[in-house]
This record gives C-alpha cells, structure tokens and sequence, in this order.
C-alpha cells in the first residue's frame, strides 16, 4: 500500500491499515507501533535496504506526526549500476519475515550480470510477503560465451510471488556463436624419411646367419648350406657395410644406407636370396614397393615378390612385383622380397639369383588434416558487445580451411551458426581412411538467456520493454 500522508490530520485507523492491515480497526494505542516492535519491524543486523518507517521512535513520547510519510517496507534502491544482485543478499534474514520488500531501479541505472551462472537480478525461493520491483532502468544478462547459452536477466525462483512494474529495459543475455567447421581432409604426395634401419637375417661377420621370419617357408633338412641350397631363407651374409666370409664375394649383398626426406629404401642380393631388413617411416600413407629378379641363375623361380608387415609371425600383405601399400608411421615395419618358387624341387631347391632386388619408395600419399574451426563471437550482453566469429585455421597439403566462427547474438538473440569448413583435395585412397573429405558442419550457436525466468510467479504492469523470451 501506499505510504502515509505526508503532512494534514493522521488518525490511528491510518497508522492501523499500513502497520496492521487486515484487522479490525482501530484495535491498538500508538504504544503498539514503537520502530523495533511486531508491527513496525526494525532491520536485521544483515539487512542493507532501507527501512522505510525511520524516524518513528523506538521508545518515549510518540505522536501522529512521527508517522508522516511512513511506510511499512523495506526498500533497496539501485541510484548506481549494481551486478550479479541476490534479493536473500539485500534483505538478510528480513527476506524471510511477512514484511513488505521493494526493489527500485533509478532512471538510467543498470543492475547487470556478469556471468551466466548468476541472473542479474535473483529473487530466492525463500522470500516472504509481498516483493515488488519497480524498473525504471535496465537489467541486463550476461552474454555467453562462444557456442554457449546467454544469462537471464531477472530469475524468479520456487513460488515466491512478485510484482513487476516495468517502465526500462529487461534484457536476456545473447547467445555465444557456434565454432566454425573442421576443414577437410586433403590427399597429397609426401617426402617421408626412413629411420631405424636393420638387417632382419642377421649381422654377424664370422658365422653365416640363418634368421628368418617365422611366416617364410623353407625346404631341404640342411640348415647349415653354405651354398644356400638347403634353406630357403638362408642368406650368408654379414649385415649393413659388412663382408661375407668364407670367400663370397662381399658386393654380393647390399641394403642401402638411411638418406634424407624421400630417399626410400632398397636391397639388391646377387647369388642368394631372400632380402629381410625393418625400418620406420614418420609418414602414416600409401607407399610403392617392388621386388625384381634381373636374371635368373637358372631357370623356374617363377615371380619376385617382396612381402610387408608389423610382425615377423606374418606375412602380412604381400605385392608381386610392385604395388602399393599402407604403412603406419613410428610402427615397426618388415619387409621380404623373395622369389616365389625353387626350380630344382622341394628336396633341393636352388635360390640363387644373379641379381634379387626391392625397393620402398620414399614418397607415400600421405592425408592430412584440414585446418581447425574458428571460435564463436560472445554474444550481447551487460558490459559486452555481440563479437564476430574468427577465421579458421587454413589448410594446408590439398586440406581444407576451418569454417569461421558464427557471431555472438544480440541481446535476447541466440548466437549465428559457424560456417562449414571447406572441402579437402586430392586422389583417394583407403590408407589410413578414405580422402579426399568434406568439410565438416559449423556448431550452431548457443540459445539467448531468458528476459524473466519464472514468469509465471510474476504480476506485470508499466510500459517499458522485454527483450528475450520468457519461461
């Protein structure tokens, strides 16, 4: 209700209906209406709003004039930009006596938010009596961040019921936009180097060596041959750089030396066979290799093959004369080139070549990764402008770009979606996936907050303005 007169003839009925209302009148002297009694309630120690019946005397001589322009409530009023505002906060343990609140928001202030987390303005779930606010200046949500949702503006919790009278601004928090798209992935021919280089058959200079890998078949019952007939995957010799003994010729044998960025890798035995060496790529791709037989010892070997794997227990995939190949970077990676048939049958098999070769092609199609999405602009809201999505990131190696980000939306807006990240280019292949891709989809951008969550506690009047929806 109104506040009393402030000047003229105040009866003990008046000072009954705003103290006391409800009751039969008049019922009481003016002994009952002392500040600090049941009726004419004094601040708690944590409540900071004004208590709108100052001045009546707590004790002693009291009169009709001391309730001049007295109300029964206590008042908050913004008359400067205030943030992040708890109505439990401002009235203590006052918010939840059965006493009159009111909040009041002067002519060009703001009560804001600075984060989503908080409405700029909260009303708890446990008030008490009757709450009104008067705005007569804005309250402002938060913006949110990219992709993120806004802020509310003024949150209503439980049933606590209100009245608004609304003559400013309202504002729900703008949405944050959403990232940009992942660029595609693009295909293209890479320089790849070789590491870890080593001789799989052995590497002794004394004693001929006999490792094999455990997949290789071989035939004849003499694993000690050193004119190589009675295994196959014998070979004599000593390993990189290293001589054959027992009078072989040392040039017999050679597997060459690591180099530089798209040098590969290659191994030539002349008179025996198999070549078995391992080595690592830091390039994952789709490599060429080969096996040769220049010419034959004798006749029959049938085809060069030359076998590749990650295990010495398999074979894994095996290419007659050239094909390609995945090979997985940092991985261990064995390779075989061997003939494919004896021509002297399986009791006494004769390997030799005049010339066995393969070969690993230091060039792979490699995929890479398109360029990375812009962030989403933060959208509108209490001390911040909408902002622009970023430019993503540009592809690179046939890869797409990134999308740029969406922009922040405007107060009571949700924020843009990001834009799609451009397409990679390229030949195909099917290691490690499938490329060229597409670019993926921009993210959409992040909801506005609410203009007044827990509306339907809310009693609204005055001509000012909601900008954002409602819950």
């Amino acid at each position: 209700m109104a506040a009393l007169q402030a000047s003229g003839a105040i009866s003990l009925q008046d000072i009954e209906e705003q103290y006391n209302p409800g009751t039969n009148l008049p019922s009481r002297g003016l002994s009952e209406f002392y500040l600090g009694g049941s009726l004419v309630r004094a601040n708690a120690g944590n409540n900071s709003s004004t208590n709108m019946s100052a001045g009546v005397p707590t004790s002693g001589t009291i009169s009709f004039n001391d309730f001049y322009s007295k109300e029964r409530a206590f008042k908050k009023t913004y008359s400067s930009t205030a943030t992040n505002q708890s109505a439990d906060n401002v009235f203590g343990d006052d918010f939840e006596v059965d006493y009159p609140k009111q909040i009041v928001i002067d002519s060009s202030q703001t009560v804001g938010s600075t984060s989503t987390s908080n409405a700029a303005l909260t009303i708890e779930s446990n008030g008490v009596g009757s709450i009104t606010i008067t705005n007569n200046g804005s309250i402002e949500g938060a913006g949110g961040a990219a992709g993120a949702a806004g802020g509310n503006a003024l949150e209503v919790a439980g049933s606590v019921a209100v009245t608004l009278v609304n003559n400013g601004t309202i504002k729900a928090g703008g949405g944050g936009g959403g990232a940009g798209g992942t660029g595609g992935k693009g295909v293209f021919t890479a320089n790849a180097t070789f590491s870890s280089l080593v001789d799989q058959g052995g590497g002794g200079s004394s004693t001929p060596q006999n490792n094999s890998p455990s997949w290789f078949t071989t035939y004849g019952s003499s694993g000690n041959d050193l004119d190589g007939r009675g295994v196959v995957a014998d070979r004599q010799w000593g390993g990189i750089g290293a001589q054959f003994n027992r009078g072989i010729n040392p040039s017999q044998f050679d597997l060459n030396s690591l180099g530089g960025a798209g040098t590969g890798l290659s191994g030539n035995c002349a008179n025996r066979g198999p070549i078995y060496f391992s080595a690592q790529t830091n390039t994952t791709g789709v490599y060429t290799v080969s096996a040769s037989i220049s010419s034959l010892y004798g006749s029959g070997y049938g085809t060069p093959k030359i076998s590749v794997s990650t295990s010495t227990s398999s074979s894994g995939t095996t290419i007659s004369n050239s094909g390609t190949v995945g090979i997985t970077a940092s991985t261990t990676t064995y390779f075989t080139v061997f003939g494919s048939t004896a021509h002297q049958g399986t009791n006494s098999p004769n390997f030799y070549y005049n010339s066995l070769s393969g070969s690993v092609s230091g060039t792979c199609l490699a995929t890479q990764a398109g360029g990375s999405g812009g962030a989403g602009g933060v959208g509108q809201g209490y001390n911040q402008s909408a902002a622009s999505g970023s430019s993503g990131s540009s592809g690179s190696n046939n890869s797409g770009a990134g999308g740029t980000g969406g922009a922040g939306g405007a107060f009571g807006a949700s924020g843009s979606t990001g834009s799609t990240g451009s397409n990679g280019s390229g030949s195909s292949v099917s290691f490690p996936a499938t490329a060229p891709t597409n670019g993926s989809s921009g993210s959409a951008g992040g909801a506005s907050g609410k203009s007044i969550q827990g509306v339907s506690n809310v009693t609204s009047s005055g001509s000012g303005s909601l900008t954002g929806g409602t819950a």
